[in-house]
């Protein structure tokens, strides 16, 4: 069967991954998720290579517990909305110039992704976890630290435009040559270190500025307001009383969060708005101005253009695909 055509469903899914992925809304295991290629493969002690080359057929949703490790991802097209213990992100592109995301992972979280009928993904993602710091001499966290520059969060997320030369090396990896499988193992090892000596690179070129050097205490203040916004409870509230909340000045408040989440507060909070104006589109059915009052726009139109800068799709072109 050709790869593109190769239909991958529910119960494929958990043996794909090592039973790491599972659906968080328990979806027949003879539901049809994705078309195309979709791989995981452990190249050596600490080090995976996951590819997705597939189109996603149905909305649907699935979780894993994320240990600590660094993340290495190339989009070369589509876009993956996912959260770290409830924090939200969207990763990938619309256009064709790709995107790579960098994620050290500190801590043990829980990893949530959002797929969506239609969506064509293209990437390549390399992880490298303290075991495979620990084989090549070094000491994982020691290492993160010296590369984050001081800046070491539970969560760290850079963004980066890869060079022409790093998406070559991606289509590389997501379709190698057939042929024997050591020597095709070898060839992938060999081009997920070359992604992810350039990722390290840009790493050290972009590291934040001293003002995210956070104490802990501080970093604990932000995990305070995160959980504050998520829980809808700010809704409506101005800075002063959100700071007042956890304590702080709300120009503190401010530089710190931003220093971190890399958005003001309020431009955290209308991207998170607007994913819940995006879930009640797909899941609830509701109209365009109905998930433009729960993203809080008074405007259509104004939502829409929002929306549209943020996903990528129009509301129109969302509740057509129901």
């Amino acid at each position: 069967m050709n790869a593109q055509n190769h239909v991958v469903r529910a119960a494929e899914l958990a043996q794909l991954s090592g039973d790491k992925i599972q659906l968080v809304n328990g979806q027949c295991s003879r539901d049809s998720l994705f078309r195309g290629h979709l791989s995981w493969r452990q190249l050596r002690e600490g080090l995976s290579l996951h590819c997705s080359d597939c189109v996603e057929l149905q909305d649907f949703a699935t979780r894993a517990q994320a240990h600590p490790h660094l993340n290495l991802i190339l989009f070369l097209q589509g876009r993956s909305e996912v959260s770290y213990n409830g924090r939200p992100f969207t990763f990938g592109t619309s256009g064709g110039s790709g995107e790579g995301v960098i994620i050290a992972l500190n801590e043990p979280m829980q990893f949530a992704r959002h797929a969506r009928r239609g969506q064509h993904i293209r990437k390549v993602s390399i992880s490298l976890s303290e075991e495979w710091f620990d084989s090549c001499g070094f000491d994982g966290q020691t290492e993160l630290k010296a590369l984050l520059q001081g800046d070491y969060r539970p969560l760290n997320v850079l963004r980066w435009r890869p060079s022409a030369r790093l998406l070559t090396l991606a289509e590389q990896v997501l379709h190698p040559a057939g042929g024997n499988r050591l020597l095709e193992n070898l060839y992938l090892e060999s081009r997920a270190l070359e992604i992810a000596g350039e990722a390290l690179g840009q790493i050290t070129r972009q590291a934040p500025a001293a003002s995210a050097r956070l104490r802990p205490h501080e970093h604990q203040r932000i995990r305070s307001t995160l959980e504050l916004l998520h829980s809808g409870e700010a809704d409506g509230w101005s800075l002063e009383q959100i700071a007042q909340a956890v304590s702080c000045s709300a120009s503190t408040l401010q530089r710190h969060f931003q220093a971190v989440n890399g958005l003001s507060i309020f431009e955290y909070q209308r991207q998170r708005k607007l994913q819940q104006a995006r879930d009640a589109l797909e899941q609830q059915g509701v109209c365009v101005s109905q998930a433009a009052w729960i993203a809080g726009y008074s405007s259509a139109a104004n939502f829409s253009t929002a929306f549209k800068r943020a996903f990528g799709i129009s509301p129109r072109q969302v509740r057509a695909r129901l």
